[in-house]
């Protein structure tokens, strides 16, 4: 196994760990004040979805991309997450192997690959 895979199988680990930590509170989308940007992203998702059906260009795609995008931010925005509790001793489990990962990541990243000379070449 080379340095980048236990990098990436390093930093999976705790990510997960990570994300065993995390709790969810609330699941819906993004208030401004009093007002819920659910009906305004989801307008502006049917209204794309229903210019692309119609004119096929790069425009009507953009505008349906654009958004999809906010329809998850807006999703993400709205959620509220907390860490359970927890001690020094679980978050050191959780970050070192991020840490040692993503550091294993970087160095194989810059390491010189050396090629075999070719005992032809002169």
């Amino acid at each position: 196994m080379t340095k980048r895979n236990v990098g990436w199988v390093l930093v999976i680990i705790g990510l997960f760990m990570l994300f065993k930590m995390v709790r969810v509170s609330s699941f819906g989308f993004y208030r401004i004040g009093r007002v819920s940007t659910s009906a305004i992203v989801l307008v502006l998702l049917i209204i794309s979805a229903i210019a692309v059906v119609v004119n096929k260009n790069k425009f009507t795609w953009g505008c349906f991309v654009m958004s999809l995008c906010l329809l998850v931010v807006a999703l993400v925005l709205g959620t509220e997450l907390y860490f359970a509790y927890s001690s020094l001793t679980d978050i050191l489990l959780v970050f070192v192997p991020v840490v040692v990962g993503t550091g294993l990541i970087i160095k194989s990243t810059f390491e010189k690959h050396h090629k075999k000379a070719n005992k032809y070449e002169y």
